[in-house]
This record gives structure tokens, C-alpha cells and sequence, in this order.
């Protein structure tokens, strides 16, 4: 069961390498990301999205992701549409990136600026008569009980709803540790760093609809 635990983990890691330069720890502890000189990245891509009505009655949600090129100067060179789960969701997205005017304060590696890609991605989702689940408060209570591989099972299912989101594999790897579980605790901290390294910004695009 740990071998087939770390296979998946290593697989992940392996699948969340979204970059043609992913980063790596080995060879770059020093990397510094790319930032927007413009202000908060996610404030701006989101104050003029909404939830379109059509893809919310059609029950339409998902990620919509773009690969973005910033050169060594700070300028934003391509940007090329990844995944797309409707038109309806990925339009408004892509015209949100377009308004991105400013510069850019570029990645470094050794204190250098380099040129960087990185996966940007924009996540649709509804929720039917409840709010998002609280999958740390629920990990916490199976912590206090003494029951940790629930508290593996709770991220395990968070990691599924929001794979692109770095504090939960490393919430995963903190209770795989005092598991024993030391090689799929030190994939989910990878993981959680090749996030926190090769993706821009996620910005949550949510839809709360009632079902009778």
C-alpha cells in the first residue's frame, strides 16, 4: 500500500511539471518567481470576472489554464491557452490576461534574470445549496482524535477538488511525516514547492446555486 502511495505522489509530481523550465530544487534554491509590478496579480485578474449565467445553468465548471512567457526584461512575450473547459468560462479569462498592461519584475536564478514560463490558471466551480467544504477544520478534528490516516484521506480528497493548491499537499506531507511515510511526505513538500515555484496565480471563479 506505501509503494502504491509513492508511485501516485511521484506521479504527481511528475504531472504537475507544467513548465518547459520547470523549477528545480536541486539546481535552483535560489530561484526568485516572476511577480507583477502592476499590484496583487489575483485582485486584478478577478474584479471584472464573473461566473457566466449560461455555463452556470448548464452545470459548466472546471480550470481554464494559459502558459505564460516572461522574458528576462519583465515582459509578458506569449500567452497560450493550456486547457479550456468551455468557451463560455475561458473567453472572459483570456480578456482579463489582455488587460495586464504593467510590467513585470522577472524571474531570477543566481540573482540573474532569466527567462520563465509559467501555468496561470483560473478555476470555475458551483456549489449546490452549500459552501466549500473546510478541509483543514475537518483534517484538525481527525488530528485530535488520533486519527491520522483520516487526516491523510481528508487532503487526499482536497488534493482531487483543488489540485493546484500548494497547502494542501503540504498539510498532506506534515501528517504522512508523523505517519512514517518519509518518501510520500517528501513528494507532497516537493510538490507543494514545484506549485508554489511554476504557478503564477489561481484565481477562484465561484458559483453558489440553489437546487430543489
Amino acid at each position: 500500500m506505501l509503494k502504491s502511495l509513492l508511485l501516485s505522489s511521484l506521479f504527481l509530481v511528475s504531472f504537475f511539471s507544467f513548465a518547459q523550465t520547470p523549477f528545480n530544487p536541486d539546481t535552483e534554491p535560489d530561484f526568485v518567481k516572476a511577480t507583477y509590478a502592476g499590484g496583487n496579480l489575483i485582485s486584478i485578474l478577478s474584479q471584472d470576472l464573473s461566473y457566466s449565467k449560461e455555463a452556470a445553468l448548464n452545470g459548466t465548471e472546471g480550470y481554464v489554464t494559459f502558459l505564460l512567457v516572461i522574458d528576462e526584461n519583465g515582459k509578458l512575450v506569449s500567452v497560450t491557452p493550456k486547457d479550456r473547459v468551455s468557451d463560455l468560462l475561458a473567453n472572459p479569462a483570456k480578456a482579463a490576461i489582455d488587460k495586464l498592461t504593467a510590467n513585470w519584475k522577472p524571474s531570477k536564478v543566481g540573482g540573474r534574470p532569466v527567462e520563465r514560463e509559467y501555468l496561470l490558471v483560473f478555476s470555475y466551480k458551483i456549489f449546490y445549496n452549500a459552501l466549500p467544504l473546510d478541509y483543514h477544520a475537518m483534517a484538525k478534528k481527525y488530528e485530535e482524535k488520533g486519527k491520522l490516516e483520516k487526516a491523510v484521506k481528508t487532503y487526499d480528497d482536497a488534493i482531487k477538488e483543488y489540485p493546484y493548491d500548494p497547502v494542501y499537499y503540504t498539510m498532506r506531507a506534515k501528517y504522512k511525516s508523523e505517519l512514517g511515510d518519509a518518501d510520500g511526505a517528501r513528494a507532497d513538500a516537493l510538490m507543494a514547492q514545484k506549485i508554489n515555484m511554476e504557478v503564477l496565480a489561481v484565481v477562484q471563479i465561484a458559483h453558489t446555486q440553489s437546487v430543489r
